[in-house]
């Protein structure tokens, strides 16, 4: 699904024709015409610089609500690079480790049980645990690409508002 399909999908409507135009109106407000806007792809790549940096370093400590909003795609994703499927404890201890997460029981076991439920995931009765694998890849990448194309927006919008500061 193109960028523009995923905006209409998830907004209802295009905004502007540039990807600029897109994402300034988003809250209403206009860009000073006082200075040059930064162009796009210096935004793009020094806040993906920054983000692998900070990734590489282990340096990365993502709020927890945020983490909540996003989580059925996080799951899908931990769990799509997991060799083998994994756990929920294994989960949660990866969303610990990879984004500083600590996220209870009650908040992620609802969401693998739900994901089982809607066929996107597959569930495995081991002896005392349950472990997990992507059943439906199309849902599945499908919904993390949703996910990952929002935050870009979102944080390109965001990065954007700094730069007009």
């Amino acid at each position: 699904m193109s960028g523009d399909n995923l905006r209409r999908v998830t907004t209802g409507k295009t905004q502007g024709e540039t990807a600029d135009e897109r994402l300034t109106p988003l809250v209403g407000i206009e860009r000073p015409h006082s200075h040059d806007p930064p162009s796009r792809d210096a935004i793009s790549e020094s806040l993906l610089a920054s983000v692998v940096d900070d990734v590489a370093d282990g340096d990365v400590d993502i709020d927890d609500g945020l983490v909540t909003q996003s989580l059925d795609e996080i799951l899908l994703a931990m769990i799509a690079v997991a060799d083998g499927g994994t756990h929920g404890t294994g989960l949660m201890e990866e969303l610990s480790s990879q984004f500083g997460a600590e996220l209870s029981p009650g908040t992620v076991y609802p969401r693998l049980h739900d994901l089982e439920a809607q066929d996107t995931l597959q569930m495995h009765e081991l002896v005392q645990t349950k472990q997990y694998t992507i059943a439906d890849t199309a849902t599945a990448k499908e919904r993390i690409q949703n996910a990952a194309y929002q935050h870009l927006v979102l944080g390109m919008f965001l990065q954007l508002s700094l730069d007009t500061m």
